[in-house]
């Protein structure tokens, strides 16, 4: 059974300790720049691969269940940010928890998460439009799970 004791404006309950105290608020500005960074190199590189003529595009089973897997992955991570952002259940709780780290970091990766499928599909199948996709919802990630400053 999950404690009903207040929360902070991290969302940490009183008595749990920080895990990694090298996350500051500066680490995770830093941080969120590796991760756009990252994302967009990744990207470039597969857009790169394209525009050399390496491959085409694969069979239509494996786009159909690469949308599939697409679709699972959106429902999935904005389940996950909508509950992190808004319900903070137990499970967001319990992850929080377990992990040790602020909820905007775990809502920039299922952020990322979203992007690097878009990378993938875009790797296989030459359309741009996942990753697009997934590029602006890691940013909308970014606007909607700011950095907490401790001031």
């Amino acid at each position: 059974m999950v404690s009903q004791r207040p929360a902070d404006a991290e969302g940490r309950v009183a008595g749990e300790t920080v895990r990694y105290l090298w996350l500051t608020p500066e680490r995770q500005t830093q941080l969120r720049g590796v991760l756009l960074g990252i994302t967009l190199f990744f990207g470039l590189v597969v857009w790169v691969w394209h525009s050399l003529g390496a491959t085409g595009p694969h069979g239509i089973d494996l786009i159909r269940k690469l949308r599939i897997v697409g679709i699972m992955t959106w429902l999935y991570a904005l389940v996950q940010l909508i509950d992190i952002r808004f319900f903070r259940s137990a499970a967001a709780r319990k992850r929080r928890i377990a992990m040790g780290i602020p909820d905007s970091l775990i809502a920039w990766l299922f952020g990322q998460m979203i992007a690097w499928f878009g990378i993938i599909y875009y790797g296989f199948t030459e359309d741009p439009r996942w990753y697009i996709a997934g590029l602006v919802a890691l940013l909308l990630t970014f606007a909607a799970f700011p950095v907490r400053r401790n001031d």
